[in-house]
């Protein structure tokens, strides 16, 4: 298993997460695409172990981590953190952040989401701290655009900065937009063409289609 990096105590820390079921290309490239425009050379990926928005996985976590593993090869500055995985009951965000916290307490943590997910952050446990324990950037979609109304468009007044450089000058607390090119892809339509027999190997990063078919992952519609 690839671990997090051992970062300087106050380097910024970048954190994607997501159940990546499976790990895709979309995936790799935000990643990518965050880590390179934040200038953040310690980005980690953290897979999801109980997500309690979702209807569960698909796949158990020991192949989600392990895809991730084949997925990452050759990107040096980019790592797994398992913590959510290891860790028994839901996967609050929350909880990551304030573990996070308390091991790098002078670094800056900089979440990295879509807009959706930004547009009902409300929606997440004890949504109300992750600006103190973070700061947000937001990876947004032609078509996409920032939806913060009623108490989330509070929390979220007067944090929006433009400025790259500023969030390396706290631990937490501002909001950031990126614009990013729209890719194609989703975890959800690449269990439906696995278990419909189409194509996939132009969706997934080297070495997660091989994987995938030599577990049987994805195989049942029934499970979509």
């Amino acid at each position: 298993m690839k671990p997090a990096q051992q970062a300087d105590s106050s380097l910024p820390i970048g954190l994607f997460g997501g159940t990546f079921d499976p790990v895709h290309r979309g995936h790799i490239q935000v990643a990518l695409d965050a880590s390179e425009a934040l200038e953040i050379d310690d980005f980690r990926l953290l897979p999801a172990g109980d997500p309690p928005h979702r209807m569960g996985t698909h796949a158990p976590a020991a192949d989600r981590v392990a895809m991730l593993e084949l997925a990452l090869r050759g990107y040096s500055g980019l790592s797994i953190d398992t913590r959510e995985v290891d860790r028994e009951g839901p996967s609050y965000m929350v909880d990551t952040l304030e573990e996070l916290r308390q091991a790098h307490p002078d670094a800056p943590l900089v979440l990295v989401l879509g807009q959706d997910a930004a547009n009902g952050l409300h929606r997440w446990h004890r949504w109300q701290r992750l600006p103190a324990l973070a700061h947000l950037v937001v990876m947004t979609r032609p078509g996409e655009r920032p939806m913060y109304g009623g108490q989330l468009g509070t929390a979220l007044a007067h944090r929006e900065t433009r400025e790259i450089a500023r969030l390396k000058d706290s631990t937490a607390g501002l909001l950031l937009h990126l614009d990013v090119s729209q890719m194609d892809v989703s975890s959800t339509e690449i269990r439906r063409r696995i278990a419909a027999g189409d194509p996939v190997v132009t969706l997934l990063p080297p070495g997660v289609l091989g994987y995938i078919e030599e577990h049987g992952l994805y195989r049942d519609v029934r499970a979509l």
